[in-house]
């Protein structure tokens, strides 16, 4: 399962994607075939560890990327502001704690992993042989790929990740009508869910290196936005109709998150929706009963606070099905207009059988 992606080096990544000026003078110095370590510290710091940040002399100029450039041909690190601003420093001797653990081998990288996990900053490494971007940011590691390579594997994924969400729109499709015909079964609610969970999961992968691209990579921006569409909402009104215990919105949500973490096996999603079953035939020979809240919300775009006095008054979407105007109307929240919508929209689902 994808881990939460970490939203502090993903804004250290963007610092040094395709389109900012950082990058701009990366690039420079990779097709000069130089090697450079940059730091960036805040001034304060950089003058209270004169220990670590040794020789060198000061610059302080504002950055640009030719400045950056042109300082990467000396020996020795660069210095640079947290927000890319000001060069604080250039050919500095850096002497960071030798105690702190690298998996690097060269001295640049060993240095630049050495001073991010002392001093939590970010640092960048390229090596002059390999002409490779290495970001280091505390105890976490990023190597810049080829983006040629980088954008033809996102759009490989983002086609896949389309293909999916297809799938995941057909399944609730025939959701709609199974649900108002009585016949849902455990096994296709979970299903579900976990098809939704695998787009999530593909998605935070295939981010990271969205955002690597920078401006290079709007349009799989735009595309995996399109993917992610509403899915939380869907997922989280699917667990407030298929938990066996009544859930308020925030505890759906709950449940949700923790659902991320599951294994893609169906009695873990039952077992996670409040059901026994321990195996495959337990989980596909249980019927379920849905509340109704994705089919009036999403279907019909009743109001949730409205929704939940339908549900509360019907219990679920089969009995709502099998009412009638009179009936309805009788919902706080539900006159006759949105009552005659109600069971219009429930009657049209059932026309899309075969």
């Amino acid at each position: 399962m994808a881990e939460t992606l970490d939203t502090e080096l993903l804004d250290k990544i963007r610092l040094v994607s395709p389109g900012t000026k950082l990058r701009k003078a990366l690039e420079e110095i990779i097709d000069a075939e130089l090697g450079v370590l940059i730091v960036f510290i805040d001034e304060n710091e950089l003058k209270a560890n004169s220990n670590v940040f040794q020789s060198g002399f000061r610059i302080d100029c504002p950055f640009s990327p030719e400045r950056l450039y042109e300082l990467s041909k000396m020996d020795g690190a660069i210095v640079l502001d947290e927000n890319v601003n000001r060069i604080l420093a250039a050919n500095v001797h850096l002497v960071p704690d030798q105690y702190i653990q690298t998996s690097e081998t060269g001295t640049r990288h060993r240095t630049a992993e050495r001073v991010a996990k002392q001093f939590e900053k970010m640092v960048i490494a390229i090596s002059k042989r390999r002409s490779i971007v290495t970001l280091y940011y505390k105890d976490k590691k990023h190597i810049f790929e080829d983006i040629n390579f980088v954008l033809t594997r996102v759009a490989q994924t983002i086609n896949a990740l389309e293909k999916f969400r297809e799938t995941f729109d057909n399944d609730l499709e025939l959701l709609n009508l199974r649900e108002i015909e009585g016949n849902v079964t455990l096994d296709f609610v979970c299903e579900i869910l976990i098809r939704g969970i695998e787009i999530r999961d593909i998605s935070n992968s295939v981010l990271l290196n969205i955002v690597e691209l920078g401006s290079e990579g709007r349009l799989s921006s735009l595309r995996l936005r399109e993917v992610l569409k509403d899915l939380n909402e869907i997922m989280t009104l699917m667990i407030l109709d298929y938990s066996k215990k009544e859930l308020s919105e925030e505890e759906a949500r709950t449940v949700l998150e923790n659902m991320w973490g599951l294994e893609y096996k169906l009695t873990a999603f039952s077992k996670i929706l409040g059901y026994d079953a321990t195996n495959m035939h337990q989980v596909s020979e249980t019927q379920v009963y849905p509340r109704g809240y994705r089919i009036l919300r999403r279907e019909i775009h009743i109001p949730m606070s409205v929704s939940q006095n339908v549900v509360k008054s019907f219990r679920t979407i089969g009995n709502l099905a099998k009412s009638d105007v009179s009936r309805l109307e009788r919902v706080d929240g539900i006159g006759t207009k949105r009552a005659k919508a109600i069971l219009r929209a429930l009657k049209g689902i059932r026309k899309k059988r075969g």
